[in-house]
């Protein structure tokens, strides 16, 4: 144990207090190390400083917002508190839950207002959204009274601001969200998240908006920025298509990036491992996330850390991402946590385990067959998994293209791509509670036989991606953001097939179809009786608005 590990905040003050001459008599018998007196006195801090930390915990457990020492309410007092102020939680994410009861008291002043349903859908659906009242959007029948007729030509009124007749649009305007630079309202803002160079999430970068010719043609149509009117729509509001309805509020949401987020650090490896310092030697379990890996590359010394430092902590990337490929040195145990790999990791030794955790891998080579689990992997996205003789545990994850293994035991995943060459004899291989793509393949495994398999298709989210001077709508592949992530119109048996009821594959720690069924609860209670709401995904949320040329 280091000397450093000994320190307590309370010892150094009580040591710093005492006469300078007792500091004096009391030399180190080791430089670097403690003398008698300072570590007797670091003996009493452990504990005072012990007793400090339960008091400034107990200080912000009273608090459903963030104490002014930095420290949250703990997630269990949470259901109490809430209790207190008659509040029905809803969000699954107790991140979320935080925020949905320090904000209880301010919706229930505001319920049924707009800027309420909005709040509402940005943090229970922990995403940008914008809230579209159905009635603006359905065509009436036109009356002399209201506008385009009550506004006069003299007026100087620009007429493109209102529809024409029978809601036509005027093909003389195109219309579609634009800057406004003047912009104040909060429900025309647009708020994405940015990150620093280190991949830190920062202080979002707000946009508000508005509509460039609200009477125009829509570039979009059905888009958020569609401020076009429409004859009710009488289908499910289910459907991800539906259109406008007087009863009926549209939540547009943006959709969630998953692993792949903009911006992320972005490191390169060496094949033989260097420059993440795994230890060829070392017997037991070596775990690497991004505090391991900043600390291998030299990012956390004494010369550099101060830019790593918020309010006088060091603070590091929720995740991070690694380029090259990874050969893993025979005979070791090595666990990631947090970090994306775009490039390959191979086991080449029986003797060589691979635990992964909230990570995403292109490719994981597995080149021999062993008895245990030689990949044990947990809310995991991979692209494939290759070898032909391997054996991999894998539990809330999701395969994008093929699955060459010789042994599988897994849960809650969803394979796209084929199981090539899995051996089911003697129950070696077990399948439950997961998407696949062609159950008859798996007779053997009993996997047809479960009721909590399916073959139901999972359908991706699609965002614009750039493809050369044009863009293109489509799902997003591995390494790209959107990769992997299952959009509201994927089935039931999909969505809400895992055992607990959540959704299968890799983004079920992620609550992203949890959430949506608790923004719809949630919002029954804050919008008017009969209002039928409509929730979709909106990829043009994922695009900043236009830049107009004045």
């Amino acid at each position: 144990m280091e000397p450093s590990d000994l320190k307590s905040r309370a010892g150094q003050l009580l040591y710093r207090e005492l006469p300078e001459e007792y500091r004096y008599q009391d030399p180190p018998p080791v430089e670097g190390e403690f003398g008698d007196l300072e570590a007797y006195l670091h003996g009493f801090g452990h504990l005072l400083d012990l007793v400090r930390g339960t008091t400034e915990q107990a200080y912000a457990d009273a608090f459903a917002e963030g104490a002014d020492n930095n420290l949250d309410i703990q997630s269990w007092l949470i259901p109490y508190l809430a209790e207190l102020v008659g509040a029905e939680l809803r969000a699954p994410d107790p991140a979320a839950r935080r925020r949905e009861l320090n904000e209880t008291v301010t919706w229930f002043k505001g319920k049924g207002s707009l800027n309420t349903v909005d709040e509402i859908s940005d943090v229970v659906a922990n995403a940008e959204s914008v809230v579209v009242e159905g009635w603006r959007r359905t065509l009436t029948t036109p009356r002399m009274a209201l506008p385009p007729f009550s506004v006069s030509l003299e007026s100087g009124v620009d007429p493109s601001v209102y529809p024409l007749p029978l809601g036509t649009p005027d093909i003389r305007y195109t219309n579609r969200a634009v800057l406004d630079e003047t912009g104040n309202n909060p429900l025309y803002a647009v708020r994405s998240e940015s990150r620093d160079t280190f991949g830190r999430v920062i202080d979002p970068e707000v946009n508000f908006w508005k509509p460039l010719h609200a009477g125009g043609a829509p570039c979009f149509p059905g888009a958020y920025d569609d401020t076009s009117v429409r004859t009710p729509d009488l289908r499910d509001p289910l459907n991800q298509s539906v259109g406008p309805h007087p009863k009926r509020t549209l939540i547009h949401l943006r959709p969630p990036e998953g692993f792949f987020a903009d911006g992320l650090k972005n490191v390169t490896v060496l094949p033989m491992v260097a420059d993440i310092a795994i230890d060829a030697t070392e017997t037991g379990n070596q775990r690497f996330g991004p505090r391991e890996l900043f600390q291998a590359l030299g990012l956390l010394e004494d010369d550099l850390i101060d830019d790593l430092l918020i309010g006088g902590e060091v603070v590091l990337p929720d995740r991070v991402l690694v380029s090259g490929d990874l050969i893993l040195p025979a005979g070791v145990d090595v666990s990631f946590h947090d970090l994306l790999f775009t490039g390959s990791i191979t086991l080449d030794d029986a003797d060589t385990a691979l635990s992964l955790e909230r990570c995403a891998v292109d490719r994981v080579v597995i080149s021999n067959a062993t008895d245990t689990p030689a990949l044990v992997a947990t809310d995991c996205l991979f692209n494939s998994l290759r070898g032909g003789v391997g054996f991999a545990q894998l539990v809330y994850c999701t395969v994008l293209e093929e699955t060459e293994l010789e042994r599988l035991w897994a849960s809650d995943c969803i394979f796209i791509g084929p199981l090539i060459d899995i051996n089911c004899s003697g129950g070696e291989t077990c399948i439950r509670y997961s998407r696949l793509p062609d159950l008859a393949a798996l007779s053997g495994c009993g996997a047809d036989q479960s009721p909590s398999n399916t073959e139901d298709d999972p359908n991706f989210v699609r965002l614009w991606f750039e493809d050369g001077d044009d863009c293109v709508l489509r799902p997003a592949l591995f390494g790209e953001p959107g990769a992997g992530v299952l959009n509201l119109t994927t089935s039931s048996q999909v969505l809400s097939g895992a055992e607990d009821e959540g959704e299968m594959g890799a983004y079920h720690h992620k609550y992203h179809a949890a959430r949506i069924r608790a923004l719809h609860l949630k919002l029954t209670d804050y919008l008017p009786i009969g209002q039928e709401i409509a929730i979709q995904y909106d990829p043009y949320l994922s695009r900043s608005p236009a830049q107009t040329n004045g």
